[in-house]
């Protein structure tokens, strides 16, 4: 028995899906990087997959593999060697052209018997060679059964040289024919004459070759069922280590699921009260004039300002979790977008003016309709001008508004600020991630405004790319069509 294990071919360009399984890739998600025990396993599935590959190509035997469908989908490189045929050439139904076509039909019609009865079956079937000569071939073609259904096929090809003088007699007036043949199935290219076959003068002669050959049969049929036994326990090793890795997979996508629906909840939860300490410090320096003191009012405008950078980090932490899950959705409205962002950047100026900051509109467009969600043009454009603010101590800020060819716009801004390192640069936007990670870093904040930023770009089917230099400040362009869908 000759069972082939389809999850130890990786050339991606041939292998079909039913061959090769890869283990999908998870998308961005708030739960941390799988353990070091799956690792452990990919790496040890990997090692199996091309020591198997190896063992193969190694063994002196023409084989190839098929899918549940009977095509063809990798080939060994003693295939391209005895048959001419590229492994391109020979995928799906290819092979059959290296076949002798008297031979097709009956192995096309037992291979059909063999996958009703779902059972490995043996015959000899004649195969090309480049010149022209056609030899025979004792094929063993083994089902791999997976749960009860067949997942693919192997096929173990061992060479029968001629034994006897029917045999070569026949061989010979077979010759003249197959070369014809051969010539035609590839389109015309030239075909070296088959010699004459040598006939073997002694009967005694010709007996000690088949003894001999049996020999080697018997030789390499032990070699295959070794290898075929050390195929077959690694296969089941290989089984148990994905059942482990999709176990592992579904664990962290329900811790994934789990996480996201406790930072709603906890989120929604924390804005109840924060809401409330805001407008009660609203309230209350609305009556500054009933205070004892100037220290009083300082006080309140701490327990604002401190209540409205909770309030907007723990919005931040809530869009990510609703971001991730799939649960924000875009509300499309006309609106005009030169409007909203003077709208905006006067919103922020108060900001800018506290740190003797320029920040100014440029842009040659008085007006421009645009069909998008407002408050998340707006939330972006709130990110993105502060940011700039905050890491800038002199010069300013400038904001541009431009439209582009192909129905786009485009929304620049640039500052004069501390600049972003090149190593930096390509992390910018990841979630969490700050220039200055460390516990005394000048500039606060959770690291997770570029990424709700890029996030939201991305949903409205735009782009968003940032150039700087240290000390040069920075430019954050955004790209997006005039209208979402």
């Amino acid at each position: 028995m000759y069972g082939l294990a389809p999850c130890c071919f990786k050339d991606k360009n041939v292998m079909n899906p039913a061959f090769n399984q890869q283990i999908p890739e998870s998308n961005p998600s708030p739960v941390e990087s799988p353990s070091v025990e799956v690792e452990q396993l990919r790496l040890r599935l990997q090692a199996y997959e091309t020591r198997q590959q190896q063992l193969l190509q190694a063994i002196p035997h023409v084989i190839w593999l098929a899918d549940a469908n009977k095509l063809v989908v990798w080939v060994n490189q003693h295939w391209c060697s005895y048959t001419g045929l590229t492994m391109a050439a020979s995928l799906k139904q290819g092979f059959l052209q290296a076949l002798h076509p008297q031979d097709r039909d009956r192995f096309l019609s037992l291979w059909q018997q063999a996958e009703t009865a779902a059972n490995q079956f043996t015959l000899i079937y004649r195969l090309f060679q480049p010149n022209g000569i056609c030899q025979k071939f004792l094929v063993q073609l083994v089902p791999l059964i997976v749960a009860g259904q067949i997942e693919s096929w192997g096929a173990i090809h061992t060479h029968l040289p001629l034994v006897n003088r029917q045999d070569m007699i026949q061989s010979s007036e077979e010759s003249v024919e197959v070369v014809q043949n051969y010539a035609a199935w590839h389109d015309g290219s030239a075909i070296a004459n088959v010699a004459e076959p040598t006939y073997l003068p002694v009967q005694g002669a010709i007996a000690s070759q088949q003894t001999h050959l049996t020999n080697t049969l018997k030789e390499r049929e032990n070699r295959l069922v070794a290898q075929n036994e050390l195929l077959l326990q690694q296969t089941s090793k290989l089984a148990q280590q994905n059942q482990q890795i999709e176990q592992q997979q579904r664990q962290l996508q329900q811790s994934a699921r789990l996480k996201s629906q406790f930072l709603a909840t906890i989120s929604h939860e924390l804005r109840t009260p924060m809401n409330a300490i805001i407008g009660f410090s609203q309230l209350l320096l609305r009556q500054r004039r009933y205070l004892s003191d100037s220290s009083q009012e300082d006080m309140l405008q701490r327990i604002l300002s401190n209540g409205r950078s909770l309030l907007s980090l723990i919005n931040n932490i809530l869009d990510l979790s609703n971001l991730e899950a799939g649960y924000l959705a875009l509300n499309p409205e006309n609106l005009d977008l030169a409007l909203l962002i003077r709208a905006t950047v006067e919103e922020l100026r108060p900001q800018a003016d506290q740190k003797g900051l320029t920040l100014q509109v440029q842009s040659e467009l008085q007006t421009l309709a645009v069909s998008n969600d407002r408050d998340r043009l707006h939330q972006i454009l709130i990110i993105l001008i502060s940011n700039a603010i905050k890491f800038t101590e002199l010069g300013g800020v400038r904001v541009n508004l431009e439209q582009l060819p192909g129905d786009r716009i485009c929304i620049t801004i640039q500052d004069t600020g501390i600049g972003i390192s090149e190593s930096d640069l390509s992390h910018i936007f990841e979630r969490f991630r700050q220039a200055d990670q460390s516990q005394s870093r000048r500039y606060s904040g959770a690291g997770l405004g570029l990424a709700i930023a890029d996030w939201l770009v991305r949903i409205m089917e735009g782009d968003i790319s940032v150039e700087s230099s240290p000390g040069q400040g920075s430019t954050f362009r955004v790209e997006l069509p005039r209208r979402v869908r």
